[in-house]
């Protein structure tokens, strides 16, 4: 796995993501790690519309937001479907989210030393036979566009924001930060066995997840990684 250190965008092999190669684009869920013995015994990962986990650390105005948004990239997605009906994953683990809970907000002050990350590729998702799509931006925003071509998937998002340390919105471009958060969405639920890579802050968290997970089947690598994790403070 290649990855760019100031944005947590990463690829599997030893080459850096590459704009016509996003089938090797590896993307990603974060959860608590006291949410990993549910997932377990699941056996999936399940949309917010099926499981609430035990432990959220998601913006609830964000989590309304997201009930209420249509996914329709093209007219044979399964029609009705909301943000809600889907299993997220950023394309940079980097994102704006994740800086929002790392600092704490008023449904969440638990810091980020007991987040892990869920990693596949693009390519595993689109040739598992799931449902799914890619958002440009903040999969809950107004003005948001979905799509399941993975082959212009690197001209579909913002290949570049996604590489950069820096994300804050501007006068002259106030959407950065929405581009940033730009996703992957898969309907309803996604199976463990599909998971290769799983990130932690610290070794103690990482061992506590290899413990729970590895009994769900698979094969994954298991990596400490605090460069995909945000400092004290600043982007």
């Amino acid at each position: 796995m290649a990855h760019y250190r100031t944005s947590g965008f990463a690829a599997i092999g030893s080459a850096l993501p590459q704009r016509d190669r996003p089938r090797d684009w590896l993307v990603w869920h974060f959860t608590h790690i006291d949410n990993l013995p549910s997932i377990a015994r699941a056996g999936c990962l399940r949309c917010q519309n099926h499981q609430e986990p035990p432990v959220s650390v998601a913006l609830n105005k964000v989590k309304e937001r997201r009930a209420f948004t249509t996914v329709a990239p093209d007219s044979e997605y399964p029609p009705g479907k909301s943000v809600a009906d889907h299993v997220p994953f950023y394309i940079a683990a980097k994102s704006p989210m994740l800086f929002v809970v790392t600092r704490g907000h008023h449904d969440y002050s638990g810091g980020d030393g007991e987040l892990v990350f869920l990693g596949l590729t693009i390519g595993h998702i689109a040739d598992s036979g799931v449902t799914w799509c890619a958002s440009d931006s903040n999969a809950a925003r107004n003005f948001v566009e979905f799509s399941r071509e993975v082959s212009s998937l690197g001209r579909f998002v913002d290949f570049d924001l996604l590489c950069r340390r820096q994300w804050n919105n501007t006068p002259e471009d106030p959407d950065r930060s929405s581009r940033r958060a730009a996703e992957v969405l898969v309907l309803d639920r996604l199976p463990l066995t599909m998971i290769s890579h799983v990130v932690a802050k610290e070794q103690a968290v990482l061992d506590k997840a290899r413990s729970i997970l590895d009994a769900t089947g698979g094969t994954r690598r298991y990596l400490v990684m605090p460069d995909f994790y945000y400092g004290q403070g600043a982007r």
